[in-house]
């Protein structure tokens, strides 16, 4: 896996990933129209189950966050938009730990709900859409590129190529299948400071 995606990848699996892959595109899942400001979502956030793994955003501009995730070993940087189409919130992150020179920016999705005692953060299932993307080729448009160049047998990325319409068209279609922002794919979260 490139260095590029391993800071993709949260210290501790925090950005879940099944078969060492997570769901990137090259444009935003947003438009500026669609951005929603929850001065709630600013603080500082535990992941259930752990001790060492935290999430603090930042309030950055009137409709945007900077996240920070630290654990034991690591702290990643990410650019958050909190945005709403129809009845469903989510969050498109971009890293800010990346190589500016050689790496152009990939946005990732989650589905966002806030829960009784927390935060729950569905990432869509990459397994599942490399799965939906073979059955239905063209129902996204995407590029598929061995993880090792020199192996066309090593394992795939899926990068989505579509423009942002056809991927909210996509989001609105699949976001209440557990199978494509399933449990599998959920951190959940607790605050722990304002």
């Amino acid at each position: 896996m490139s260095k590029y995606i391993s800071k993709l990848i949260l210290a501790g699996a925090v950005l879940f990933m099944v078969a060492g892959c997570i769901v990137l595109s090259v444009y935003p899942f947003y438009t500026p129209k669609d951005l929603i400001f929850d001065p709630a979502l600013a603080g500082r956030w535990a992941k259930d189950g752990t001790t060492n793994e935290f999430w603090q955003f930042t309030t950055a501009s009137e409709k945007s966050y900077t996240l920070a995730t630290t654990d034991d070993h690591d702290t990643n940087g990410f650019y958050a938009h909190l945005f709403q189409l129809k009845q469903y919130q989510f969050l498109d992150l971009i890293t800010t730990n990346r190589d500016a020179q050689f790496q152009m920016p990939m946005h990732l999705i989650t589905k966002v709900a806030h829960t009784d005692t927390g935060l729950s953060l569905h990432f869509m299932d990459f397994g599942w859409l490399a799965g939906y993307l073979e059955t239905n080729p063209a129902a996204l448009s995407h590029i598929i590129v061995p993880q090792d160049p020199d192996n066309t047998n090593s394992d795939k990325m899926v990068y989505l190529t579509a423009e942002t319409k056809d991927l909210q068209k996509f989001l609105l279609k699949h976001a209440a299948d557990t199978n494509a922002f399933g449990s599998d794919s959920a951190v959940e979260l607790h605050r722990t400071a304002p």
